[in-house]
């Protein structure tokens, strides 16, 4: 991922969080058509004690909602900290979405300085997030919060 496409990504995203042109939907079906490794892109929301899935780009996933607790997803909110797991199908805790996946990364997004949902990517590919996904991720996720109520 080159810097010009990062800023692209969150001049665009500000806009539509500024406008309000659904910008959780749009972010979702971007990163899954431009980055190549990010297989599955989803957002879930904190909703009482599980996530919900608020939108996503990709396969249909059984796992609309997550009770926290279980899996890399509720990790990522109960450490409120990024979770880069290069080897999914090694870590007994990762509530398997698809067969095909093989590393996965959830990044928290905080309003108030908790944590109100969260920016889940599955790859196909072994080891496929960087520390420049984690920090790409973190900027965004940080934009989008605003759009969360």
């Amino acid at each position: 991922m080159d810097s010009q496409f990062m800023d692209h990504v969150i001049s665009e995203l500000k806009e539509r969080v500024r406008t309000g042109r659904s910008p959780r939907e749009w972010l979702c079906r971007f990163l899954r058509d431009n980055v190549e490794k990010y297989n599955w892109v989803g957002i879930y929301l904190v909703r009482e004690d599980k996530l919900v899935l608020d939108c996503f780009s990709g396969e249909k996933t059984e796992h609309q909602q997550i009770t926290i607790g279980e899996g890399l997803c509720s990790l990522a909110i109960v450490k409120d900290s990024t979770v880069n797991e290069p080897e999914v199908k090694k870590n007994s805790t990762y509530l398997a979405c698809f067969p095909s996946t093989e590393s996965e990364i959830v990044v928290p997004i905080r309003k108030n300085g908790k944590p109100v949902g969260e920016i889940d990517i599955d790859s196909d590919t072994r080891a496929a997030f960087s520390r420049e996904d984690e920090e790409f991720l973190a900027k965004i996720a940080e934009i989008i919060s605003s759009s969360i109520d």
